[in-house]
Protein backbone atom coordinates (compact mmCIF):
# COMPACT_ATOMS: atom_id res chain seq x y z
CA UNK A 1 0.00 0.00 0.00
CA UNK A 2 1.34 3.43 -0.87
CA UNK A 3 2.31 5.84 1.89
CA UNK A 4 -0.30 8.40 0.75
CA UNK A 5 -3.07 5.79 0.92
CA UNK A 6 -2.01 4.77 4.43
CA UNK A 7 -1.89 8.42 5.50
CA UNK A 8 -5.39 9.07 4.14
CA UNK A 9 -6.68 5.95 5.89
CA UNK A 10 -5.16 7.02 9.22
CA UNK A 11 -6.63 10.52 8.90
CA UNK A 12 -10.12 9.07 8.46
CA UNK A 13 -10.04 7.20 11.80
CA UNK A 14 -11.84 9.19 14.54
CA UNK A 15 -9.89 9.92 17.73
CA UNK A 16 -9.93 12.00 20.90
CA UNK A 17 -7.82 15.14 20.59
CA UNK A 18 -5.88 15.97 23.73
CA UNK A 19 -4.76 19.60 23.52
CA UNK A 20 -1.90 20.57 25.81
CA UNK A 21 -0.69 24.16 26.22
CA UNK A 22 2.55 24.03 28.23
CA UNK A 23 4.01 26.81 30.31
CA UNK A 24 6.97 26.97 32.67
CA UNK A 25 5.19 25.59 35.75
CA UNK A 26 1.98 24.01 34.49
CA UNK A 27 0.10 22.83 31.41
CA UNK A 28 -3.58 23.19 30.55
CA UNK A 29 -5.10 20.03 29.06
CA UNK A 30 -8.42 19.72 27.20
CA UNK A 31 -9.90 16.56 25.69
CA UNK A 32 -12.10 16.95 22.62
CA UNK A 33 -14.33 14.51 20.76
CA UNK A 34 -14.06 14.15 16.96
CA UNK A 35 -17.14 16.41 16.59
CA UNK A 36 -15.38 19.25 18.46
CA UNK A 37 -17.21 18.93 21.79
CA UNK A 38 -15.09 19.00 24.95
CA UNK A 39 -15.41 15.96 27.23
CA UNK A 40 -15.11 18.10 30.36
CA UNK A 41 -13.45 21.20 31.77
CA UNK A 42 -9.80 21.99 30.99
CA UNK A 43 -7.46 20.34 33.50
CA UNK A 44 -4.37 21.98 34.99
CA UNK A 45 -1.28 19.72 35.12
CA UNK A 46 1.30 20.90 37.65
CA UNK A 47 4.72 19.92 36.27
CA UNK A 48 6.36 19.45 39.68
CA UNK A 49 3.53 17.23 41.00
CA UNK A 50 3.72 13.53 40.00
CA UNK A 51 0.14 13.00 41.23
CA UNK A 52 -1.07 15.74 38.87
CA UNK A 53 0.70 14.13 35.91
CA UNK A 54 -0.71 10.69 36.74
CA UNK A 55 -4.20 12.18 37.11
CA UNK A 56 -3.87 13.61 33.59
CA UNK A 57 -3.04 10.11 32.30
CA UNK A 58 -6.06 8.73 34.17
CA UNK A 59 -8.34 11.39 32.66
CA UNK A 60 -7.15 10.55 29.13
CA UNK A 61 -7.59 6.80 29.69
CA UNK A 62 -11.06 7.31 31.20
CA UNK A 63 -12.10 9.33 28.15
CA UNK A 64 -10.71 6.63 25.85
CA UNK A 65 -12.79 4.00 27.65
CA UNK A 66 -15.93 6.14 27.91
CA UNK A 67 -15.99 6.99 24.20
CA UNK A 68 -14.27 3.84 22.84
CA UNK A 69 -11.73 5.97 20.98
CA UNK A 70 -7.96 6.17 20.93
CA UNK A 71 -6.38 9.52 21.69
CA UNK A 72 -3.76 11.74 20.11
CA UNK A 73 -1.97 14.34 22.20
CA UNK A 74 -1.03 17.68 20.64
CA UNK A 75 1.47 19.92 22.44
CA UNK A 76 2.34 23.42 21.34
CA UNK A 77 6.10 23.85 20.94
CA UNK A 78 6.92 26.27 23.76
CA UNK A 79 10.68 26.51 24.02
CA UNK A 80 11.69 23.66 26.31
CA UNK A 81 8.60 23.68 28.54
CA UNK A 82 6.68 21.02 26.60
CA UNK A 83 9.55 18.48 26.43
CA UNK A 84 9.24 16.82 29.88
CA UNK A 85 5.48 16.32 29.46
CA UNK A 86 5.97 15.07 25.88
CA UNK A 87 8.46 12.45 27.11
CA UNK A 88 6.20 11.51 30.04
CA UNK A 89 3.14 10.97 27.82
CA UNK A 90 5.13 9.03 25.21
CA UNK A 91 6.54 6.81 27.97
CA UNK A 92 2.95 6.13 29.03
CA UNK A 93 2.18 4.94 25.48
CA UNK A 94 0.32 7.94 24.09
CA UNK A 95 0.58 9.11 20.47
CA UNK A 96 1.99 12.65 20.77
CA UNK A 97 2.69 15.40 18.26
CA UNK A 98 4.32 18.79 18.73
CA UNK A 99 2.64 21.65 16.88
CA UNK A 100 4.32 24.82 15.66
CA UNK A 101 3.00 27.84 17.64
CA UNK A 102 2.37 29.72 14.39
CA UNK A 103 -0.25 27.10 13.49
CA UNK A 104 -1.98 27.44 16.87
CA UNK A 105 -1.76 31.24 16.64
CA UNK A 106 -3.46 31.17 13.23
CA UNK A 107 -6.28 29.03 14.62
CA UNK A 108 -6.68 31.52 17.50
CA UNK A 109 -7.00 34.31 14.93
CA UNK A 110 -10.10 32.55 13.59
CA UNK A 111 -11.79 33.06 16.98
CA UNK A 112 -14.32 35.88 16.75
CA UNK A 113 -13.80 36.95 20.38
CA UNK A 114 -10.00 37.19 19.93
CA UNK A 115 -9.56 35.51 23.32
CA UNK A 116 -6.02 34.38 24.12
CA UNK A 117 -4.93 32.56 27.24
CA UNK A 118 -3.36 29.21 28.06
CA UNK A 119 -6.59 27.60 29.27
CA UNK A 120 -8.33 28.58 26.02
CA UNK A 121 -5.32 27.59 23.88
CA UNK A 122 -5.47 24.00 25.18
CA UNK A 123 -8.82 23.67 23.39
Amino acid sequence: MKYQNVLMMLQSIPYLSVGLDAGADFTWMSIMLPNGILTGKPFKIIHSDPVSRELAVTKIKEAQEAYSLESRCFLESTGIYHIPLLCFLRDKGFDCSVINPIITKNSTNMNVRKLHNDKFDSK
